[in-house]
């Protein structure tokens, strides 16, 4: 069972599929597009600084990020 504080980070981050974030966890931070979100985990393409650009699909469990960025042309949006 999910609470109203998942239910809502859920919901918001579903807004944000397709566009690039800054998600910390724990000691690192990772910066890629949102693909998908459900209630438990958001799934992020993060690419690497490769000279081929490779992409990496990460999972990361919601419960476990302490801080999320919305990066976008316009402005920056802190959640």
């Amino acid at each position: 069972m999910i609470g109203l504080f998942e239910e809502v980070l859920t919901a918001q981050l579903r807004k944000y599929i397709g566009r690039e974030l800054k998600v910390a966890v724990g000691e690192e931070l990772i910066t890629g597009v949102v693909e998908s979100v459900n209630s438990e985990f958001m799934k992020l393409i993060e690419s690497t600084d490769s000279y081929e650009r490779e992409t990496k699909t990460r999972a990361i469990v919601l419960s476990q990020i302490s801080y999320i960025q919305v990066l976008s042309d316009n402005a920056l949006v802190s959640l």
